[in-house]
């Protein structure tokens, strides 16, 4: 049974994220071409031990300021999704921020080491080149990539470079790739490396989700026979990636599901934005494809029948649980303690 449990009217006009006011003056410096550049993260002075009057209320400022972007990005979601007829649960409060540049903000360096500014201004200058030489380099994927033709699949290809450049490097800044050794850096500065990373990739799933929902909008969910079966791919893995707007990845949703029964959609990449729809709507899955780290161990999210997982799998053209978790402990390295996404 592949029925989308949330089917009403599927097509409804997607509405831009609307910020909630204007960030606090402390980051305006930067903000560059409507994204948020971390620079010499001076943004953060007011977090640590030491910090002045004017730098604690600069950060009571950001930090009341997220707030309210938040509070304004999840009404904004979920009047957008109960216009659809969906009436989200609490788990949208994991989601990330709508509106880009409290996304950004909110890749916070982590660990810190608050009692010691001085420290985090020197790792900060070593971590600098390295960022900067990282982004530089993936811009220039990007340029190097761009479409040759205005046809969909060269855009959709070209799109796809600099996001998949991005992941790869918080896998890199992390230490997970042991062919492509990162570099030698302490836990505070890998952690500004990864922020650093982290902030810009958020910039390209907002830009990669905005111009997405304009293709679609225009001309349907992007099929098999259309544009081949790498384009159609390449549109799912971006949808797959807007998981700031889950009206949006709802509402392909719904437009791949008749697709799949003609074969014009990937039975799998239907499965996996099922799951990643319904846990964030409803809060539990399907096919099992959403998984976390637990007591040493890659297990499924919460799903709707666990004793149809294995079936329904099959049906899709999936993996055993037990193939799919080997491939994850191969893919992304041993399971450790704490939560680990898919």
């Amino acid at each position: 049974m592949r029925c989308l449990v949330l089917a009403v009217p599927f097509l409804i006009a997607a509405s831009a994220p609307t910020p909630a006011d204007p960030p606090p003056p402390v980051l305006t410096p930067y903000i560059q071409n409507g994204a948020f550049k971390p620079g010499d993260f001076h943004w953060l002075r007011g977090q640590f031990d030491g910090a002045n009057a004017a730098d604690k209320a600069a950060d009571t400022s950001i930090k009341a300021w997220r707030k309210r972007c938040r509070v304004s990005d999840l009404t904004q979601t979920r009047a957008e999704l109960a216009s659809m007829g969906i009436n989200a649960g609490a788990s949208l409060d994991s989601i990330p921020y709508r509106t880009l540049i409290c996304d950004q903000v909110a890749f916070l360096p982590e660990p810190l080491n608050l009692r010691d500014w001085d420290g985090f201004e020197r790792d900060v200058a070593t971590v600098r080149p390295i960022a900067q030489a990282f982004l530089a380099a993936v811009e220039f994927s990007e340029s190097a990539a761009q479409a040759r033709t205005p046809a969909l699949g060269d855009l959709l290809r070209a799109r796809v470079v600099g996001e998949q450049a991005l992941r790869q490097g918080l896998g890199w800044a992390n230490g997970g790739n042991p062919d492509t050794p990162s570099p030698s850096l302490t836990p505070q500065q890998r952690g500004i490396l990864i922020s650093e990373i982290a902030m810009a990739m958020a910039a390209r799933d907002h830009a990669n989700t905005e111009w997405l929902k304009g293709i679609v909008a225009a001309q349907g969910w992007p099929t098999r026979s259309k544009i081949g079966e790498s384009g159609s791919d390449i549109a799912w893995l971006l949808v797959q990636h807007a998981d700031a707007d889950p009206a949006f990845q709802a509402r392909a949703l719904r437009l791949m599901e008749p697709l799949v029964a003609i074969g014009e959609v990937n039975s799998k990449n239907y499965a996996y934005l099922y799951d990643r729809v319904m846990l964030k709507l409803v809060g539990k899955q399907r096919y099992a494809t959403q998984m976390t780290c637990r007591a040493g161990r890659y297990v499924p999210e919460p799903v709707e029948d666990d004793r149809k997982v294995e079936e329904l799998r099959r049906a899709e053209g999936l993996d055993t649980l037990s193939d799919y978790e080997q491939r994850m402990v191969k893919a992304v390295g041993p399971c450790t303690s704490g939560p680990n996404g898919s």
